[in-house]
């Protein structure tokens, strides 16, 4: 069978799941994979197509004589793109694509990333049900990368490794990491860093003037702590991978999120994950030490003032990471291409399927 990738990238479907569906006898093609498995749709042929609708003039829009004539499963992975996202309040808009809406009725199956992307999905376009098929991470890779830690004394580090953008809530992440840095000068803070904010194919509603004068408010007290150290985007996975099991507290404060990926490979990699008890959080990361929103910052305190509390967060964070191996998303994804010509009924019920 001829399966293609519709806007998926390989950071939220990496590359042994890829393999995994080659190795059972498949062939596989998408717009955003990696060499073997890029492919144009139109060269492609394909017998069945997962379609994750997204932004940007890069991505790739179905006509909807695409979508009647080859079964399409539409896969929600962006659902601040099927809702629209309000930058001012710095939360999902109350209406649904149209254009998607409009083809609806000629979907396979809607499968959407978390409950919380059902539920959201769900209220906006009445009449369909989604089900859940979980994104998953490549664990073997993650442990290939580096020995995994045998965690002893209490934490020295500290990491938010996230888009620079309005959605994950830059602002208040500096904010932590400036407040903590402060208070705690024995801990390296590491901060993703911002070399994409000049880049003209970035997209400037996420990355606002309101949101680079806020980080430039601070920019010379963030400057002047020798224990801050930005960290460039990484070139090659294995070597982010490999720095992740350096770190021993991972963080975030994100507005949006609707399943977490970055913070799974941190907790499966041996990092102690705080995380607020909002969008998909609690639903994925039940691991981790989930908070109310507004205290972030005394959940990490809390794990660098308790080695104890900060080691069992550890290892509940990772047993947790690991239920989402990315063998089990193929799985699942997999069992959809055997719907053939049925339409999903609107009101059948759907399920998730638990992570093994």
């Amino acid at each position: 069978m001829k399966i293609y990738f519709a806007n998926i990238y390989p950071w939220h479907f990496p590359r042994r799941g890829q393999e995994l569906i080659v190795r059972q006898g498949h062939q596989l093609g998408g717009n955003w994979l990696g060499t073997p498995y890029y492919q144009r749709l139109e060269e492609f042929s394909p017998d069945v197509i997962f379609y994750a609708p997204a932004r940007g003039s890069a991505s790739l829009t179905l006509p909807p004589e695409v979508v009647k004539k080859t079964p399409t499963i539409l896969w929600a992975l962006y659902p601040d793109y099927l809702t629209g996202w309000d930058r001012e309040k710095n939360e999902h808009m109350g209406g649904f694509l149209e254009s998607v809406r409009a083809m609806m009725p000629y979907f396979r199956a809607y499968l959407a990333n978390s409950r919380f992307t059902k539920g959201l999905l769900e209220a906006r376009v009445p009449g369909y049900i989604f089900e859940v098929c979980y994104l998953g991470i490549d664990t073997s890779g993650i442990d290939e990368a580096a020995p995994r830690r045998q965690l002893a004394g209490q934490a020295t580090s500290v990491a938010w490794m996230h888009r620079w953008a309005s959605d994950k809530n830059l602002s208040e992440a500096l904010g932590i990491v400036l407040h903590l840095a402060r208070r705690h000068p024995k801990i390296t803070f590491y901060v993703g860093s911002k070399e994409d904010w000049n880049d003209s194919g970035s997209e400037p509603f996420w990355a606002t003037q309101s949101l680079k004068d806020s980080y430039l408010a601070v920019a010379d007290e963030l400057n002047d702590l020798s224990n801050i150290q930005y960290r460039a985007r990484f070139k090659i996975q294995r070597d982010f991978w490999a720095f992740l099991h350096c770190v021993d507290i991972a963080f975030s404060c994100a507005a949006n999120e609707s399943f977490g990926i970055a913070m799974l490979e941190h907790a499966y990699a041996g990092d102690a994950c705080v995380v607020p008890d909002r969008v998909a959080y609690s639903e994925v990361h039940a691991g981790a030490l989930v908070v109310p929103a507004s205290e972030v910052e005394a959940g990490i305190e809390l794990l660098i003032n308790n080695p104890a509390l900060w080691a069992q967060v550890a290892e509940s964070s990772r047993v947790n990471a690991a239920r989402y191996d990315v063998a089990s998303t193929v799985g699942h994804l997999l069992s959809f291409t055997k719907l053939g010509g049925g339409l999903h009924s609107a009101g059948e019920a759907a399920t998730a399927v638990a992570p093994q």
